[in-house]
């Protein structure tokens, strides 16, 4: 067989370093996530499931992937396929300092991601044991990775040629021998002794050791992230360094997700509460500063993040107190308004709902601009909780907007609309409620005969009129009609009493009555008109031989009595 030509692996190398390179740009990425998210996260997920994919996809290009390790590079096929100058997030210099010299990562190590990142981490920021990188991989027990590495405890001995071909088993036992030889020769004399040492010198008191106790305890229980919150805002306050103040928004931007997804809500609420009120002070950051520092507070009151956030709390992940979920809701702005109304309105939970709409109410006071701009949005379960939230605000200039929604597809939306405007009194929207009085919808058709009674609009007498006395009302459920009845004896129709009266204590064609229901009905309605003749109106049927009409005539003038 022929070897190939130089040309031919160059061509050969080109095709596999492509995709080799892409993969150590989300082998960071991902490993950047696993330090920042817990597991649940769903960033972490998303970087994670990505690495897995750019192993898979590997693995059609190149049946393994071997690399060699530099300090400050790692190199495939002799090309470089990964660099950092940086040690401190170097991924070739966390093999390189623990003796690693060469990885070989096989088809499966996607199957062993987690752990494989687990140990990566632990070597670069979590070690307080004195394990290597070697040993973590050992104890991690990754049947997918292989690696090459010198025994650095050897320095001083002569480590042997592995060669081209030689294994890890062999590098191994090569420097063993080595080892093992100059174990045989007498160990060099100690530079210093226990001797060297007199610990009565330093003994401490009784005294003194109950002091440093306090104060380890003290410093065990120091809120370490709050001071050290506080230290960066008063960086932050230094207009003479805006490159410092720049790093500093761009650790906070890196920092609150990270915060929210692990449940440190108190500390994310504290660094809004700061950010806004520096928001507030121009002198102390120049204008592209101001613009970054309100990149951040809108980023974090983004839909997907406030959606992201309701996730974690309903199931769970995260469980702040209601004390500390109100002090971070409040701080938001009002791009967190629609996904926390949709979540108040659609939660479960009963502990969370009444924290939610309070921060609603907030967010919807400090920008009643945004709570009317959400009736337009294309969510029924928004718009509806919208309109309830602006009647509740006193939206005076939200009145035209309700009547519009008085024809939405969604009945929840008509009959959210119509309770807002009866509580706005928005005159603009009247003409709406009276057409609701025929919605196809039994539950709008009664909010509106509601909302027109309580507005006491006299123009809709006619409408009511004709519907009290029609026989469509007298088919109704007995809930439908009293809502038409009192509401017809609230607009205040000079024709109410006589109308009412007619149908209570009236009698037809060979003596028959109306029937107890509706005879009942207009007794309620009679009780909401009010007047000296509903009220002698009411007491010729006080004694009425139907117990349903006498319990409602009773009703009616104790309502009476009540009003006046």
């Amino acid at each position: 067989m022929t070897e190939p030509s130089s040309a031919e692996w160059d061509a050969e190398a080109t095709l596999s370093v492509a995709p080799v390179r892409e993969l150590f740009v989300t082998f960071s990425k991902a490993l950047r996530a696993f330090q920042l998210y817990d597991e649940n996260n769903p960033v972490y997920h998303r970087f994670v499931s990505a690495l897995r994919q750019a192993f898979v996809d590997l693995w059609v290009e190149v049946p393994s992937l071997a690399l060699l390790v530099e300090e400050d590079r790692l190199v495939f096929e002799e090309m470089e396929v990964y660099q950092s100058s940086s040690r401190s997030d170097s991924l070739a210099f966390l093999f390189y300092k623990d003796g690693i010299r060469a990885l070989e990562l096989r088809p499966g190590i996607e199957d062993e991601l987690e752990p494989f990142l687990k140990v990566l981490l632990r070597a670069r920021h979590g070690r307080t044991d004195g394990d290597d990188l070697i040993t973590l991989f050992w104890e991690a027990d990754l049947e997918h990775l292989r690696y090459q590495f010198i025994d650095l405890t050897a320095e001083g001995y002569e480590l042997p040629d592995a060669g081209e071909g030689a294994s890890a088993e062999e590098l191994q036992e090569a420097l063993q021998q080595e080892v093992g030889q100059a174990a045989d020769a007498d160990p060099p004399p100690s530079a210093v002794s226990q001797d060297d040492f007199n610990p009565t010198l330093y003994a401490l008191d009784p005294r003194e050791m109950d002091q440093l106790r306090v104060e380890i305890q003290r410093e065990m229980e120091r809120d370490v992230r709050t001071d050290v919150v506080a230290a960066l805002m008063d960086r932050l306050e230094e207009p003479d360094r805006p490159e410092r103040q720049g790093d500093i928004l761009r650790i906070f931007r890196t920092l609150l997700p990270s915060l929210l997804s692990r449940g440190h809500l108190q500390h994310a609420a504290l660094i809004l509460r700061e950010l806004r009120v520096m928001e507030g002070r121009p002198e102390v950051l120049s204008a592209p500063l101001q613009a970054a520092l309100g990149d951040i507070l809108d980023q974090i009151s983004s839909s997907d993040s406030i959606a992201e956030l309701v996730q974690l709390l309903e199931d769970g992940t995260v469980r702040p107190s209601p004390a500390e979920l109100g002090r971070l809701l409040a701080q938001l702005r009002a791009g967190a308004l629609a996904p926390l109304l949709r979540a108040s309105e659609v939660t479960q939970l009963r502990d969370l709902q009444p924290v939610l709409r309070q921060a609603v109410e907030g967010i919807a006071q400090a920008y009643p601009e945004g709570a009317v701009t959400l009736l337009e949005s294309q969510d029924p379960i928004v718009v509806a909780g919208a309109a309830r939230l602006v009647g509740r605000l006193k939206a005076g200039d939200a009145g035209g907007a309700l009547a519009e929604l008085m024809s939405h597809a969604e009945a929840s939306v008509r009959v959210a609309a119509i309770e807002s405007a009866a509580e706005l009194r928005a005159s603009t929207a009247a003409g709406a409620l009276v057409e609701a009085l025929r919605d196809p919808e039994r539950d709008v058709r009664m909010a509106a005969a509601r909302a027109l009674g309580l507005l006491r609009y006299r123009p809709a007498a006619a409408r009511f009129r004709e519907i009290v006395l029609s026989k469509d009302v007298k088919k109704a459920e007995i809930s439908e009609k009293i809502a038409f009845f009192e509401g017809y004896g609230q607009i205040g129709d000079p024709e109410a009493v006589v109308v009412l009266d007619r149908m209570l204590n009236g009698k037809g064609f060979l003596g028959r009555r109306e029937a107890p229901e509706v005879r009942a009905c207009a007794a309620l309605g009679l009780g909401k008109v009010g007047s000296a003749e509903a009220t002698a109106s009411l007491r010729r049927a006080v004694d009425d031989p139907d117990a349903v009409v006498r319990s409602a005539v009773g009703r009616a003038l104790r309502t009476e009595g009540d009003e006046a």
